[in-house]
């Protein structure tokens, strides 16, 4: 096991307070194998959960030889008819399983006998509705039976591994259900975009040349119809400009036709086209296609730093910094302003007032399975997010005409 575990307080209370605190599941059941370790020295804990295709897999078992993993991943969810009551702590009955003679262990049980083991039982760990979650298991150097102490301690130990187990499910379940709200709100951020430019903005062009027309066909009627046609025609420009403009913010077009590089370069151009900040763009020319998902994700990172740095750094100016490697495509955004106020951030998921998008960036970047880093100070804040690369996309024909987009 290692030294930084064992040195570690080991207790019911202390696993409670991790549950409480809402850490890793992993490290949770991981923490549970310690508490089993502490109470009984000598006995190898373990914790198999299902993966998608029904197998087992192990999840947790500091002090489990990584030999046992491949058997582990040959067996499948045990059901309860490979378990049978035992009365344990107050006289509860506890589903367990002698893994020497069920043939559902059979697979590590052999290879758990040559690795000096004499005994094993199994319980399994249930949800609020008694579906199997997964299987705790304990593996004795000697031969014996399960005491009451045992049977106490495996009752502690499943009912608080179902907790963070179903915790985890739940966080996972939200996480999805955020994905799928962030698609919904994207697919109709496109449609409006469209709508407004192919529509509107079609209909604002035509009032516009039509009253020009009108304003050549009476402006020998006096300066009176011209002034007013005049401000017509500058309000109709005017409104059809914040159109396109709205349009873009909704959902950049150049991001589905030309890609990620082009529509970055025209929204950094747009920006410093404009008072107020101008923007500093390092950006590879052969920047690889990504994922849909991830390039609109990149997209809403830099637009939303970039507002954040307009909005709250005290600045003109800002460096956005796009690289690529083998294992991931990494953005920076950075300012040298007054920084975020310090324990803001630690604030993030629970307020509005961090700053425009902070937490919607954490959630897109977490569901991409990258990482998001904040680093703030006097001397500025750099926003710093990697993708994957996972979320390269195999080179087509389609992808390579990003030059003419740029252009």
């Amino acid at each position: 096991m290692p030294q930084a575990l064992s040195q570690r307080p080991t207790s019911e209370t202390h696993v409670l307070k991790m549950l409480s605190q809402g850490a890793p599941m992993v490290e949770v059941l991981n923490e549970l194998c310690n508490f089993i370790d502490a109470k009984s020295p000598g006995v190898i804990p373990t914790v198999l959960l299902p993966d998608g295709d029904g197998h087992l897999r192990l999840a947790a078992g500091p002090k489990a030889p990584q030999i046992w993993n491949e058997a582990f991943h040959g067996m499948r969810v045990s059901s309860y008819a490979s378990f049978h009551s035992i009365s344990g702590h107050q006289g509860k009955p506890i589903p367990v399983a002698d893994m020497t003679s069920d043939p559902s262990f059979a697979a590590c049980w052999d290879l758990a006998l040559s690795q000096g083991v004499q005994a094993a039982w199994s319980a399994p760990i249930l949800s609020r509705d008694s579906k199997i979650l997964g299987t705790l298991l304990l593996f004795y150097p000697t031969p014996q039976p399960l005491g009451e102490r045992d049977l106490e301690l495996m009752e502690q130990v499943i009912h608080m591994a179902a907790i963070a187990i179903e915790s985890h499910r739940n966080e996972e379940e939200l996480r999805e259900f955020s994905r799928l709200l962030y698609q919904s709100q994207d697919e109709e951020r496109r449609r409006i975009a469209r709508e407004l430019h192919d529509s509107t903005g079609q209909e604002l062009a035509v009032l516009e040349m039509n009253l020009s027309r009108v304003k050549t066909a009476i402006s020998s009627r006096g300066r009176e119809f011209d002034e007013i046609l005049s401000k017509s025609i500058a309000l109709a420009r005017s409104i059809s400009d914040e159109l396109r403009t709205l349009s873009y913010l909704l959902h950049p077009p150049m991001l589905d036709e030309c890609g990620l590089n082009a529509a970055i370069r025209s929204y950094v151009s747009g920006i410093n086209q404009r008072n107020g900040l101008h923007v500093e763009l390092e950006i590879p020319e052969d920047l690889r296609r990504l994922s849909e998902e991830a390039e609109l994700a990149i997209f809403r990172i830099i637009q939303a730093s970039l507002t954040n740095v307009h909005l709250h750094s005290g600045v003109s100016e800002a460096n956005v910094k796009i690289e690529q490697n083998l294992d991931a495509v990494i953005v920076a955004v950075s300012d040298e302003g007054h920084g975020i106020p310090e324990g803001v951030l630690d604030h993030a998921p629970r307020t509005r007032t961090v700053g425009i998008g902070i937490t919607g960036m954490r959630e897109r970047v977490k569901q991409l399975g990258g990482r998001l880093e904040i680093a703030t100070g006097r001397g500025g804040t750099t926003v710093k997010a990697a993708i994957p690369n996972r979320h390269f996309r195999t080179l087509t024909p389609v992808d390579e005409p990003q030059v003419a987009c740029q252009a």
